[in-house]
């Protein structure tokens, strides 16, 4: 995510839509920073969300819908949520870090 659903005050209707209450389990690239940097078992070396990464999880969702069983119907629900978000949103955390 690119902002806290706590922060947002309530899951956006059309992340709710496809995921429901488990959107709450998605978080941005510094929550995670935290959660790792917290146990000590590591040094966060980086955290971040990548430029247009919802595009990148747009173009594998389209790609499994056209190659796989059922691809598009599985599929279609996550395409539609993406294309409606246009990264306002969602996205994907990168994380990186070295072993204490």
């Amino acid at each position: 995510m690119t902002r806290e659903v706590r922060e947002l005050g309530a899951i956006p209707p059309h992340i709710k839509k496809v995921v429901g209450w488990e959107a709450i389990a998605w978080h941005t690239a510094e929550w995670w920073r935290f959660q790792w940097a917290i146990t000590e078992l590591v040094e966060v070396t980086s955290a971040w969300l990548p430029q247009d990464a919802w595009r990148d999880w747009l173009l594998w969702a389209r790609a499994a819908a056209e190659h796989t069983p059922d691809g598009r119907s599985a599929n279609q629900p996550v395409i539609d949520m993406l294309t409606t978000d246009g990264g306002e949103f969602l996205s994907f955390a990168l994380i990186t870090a070295r072993k204490n």
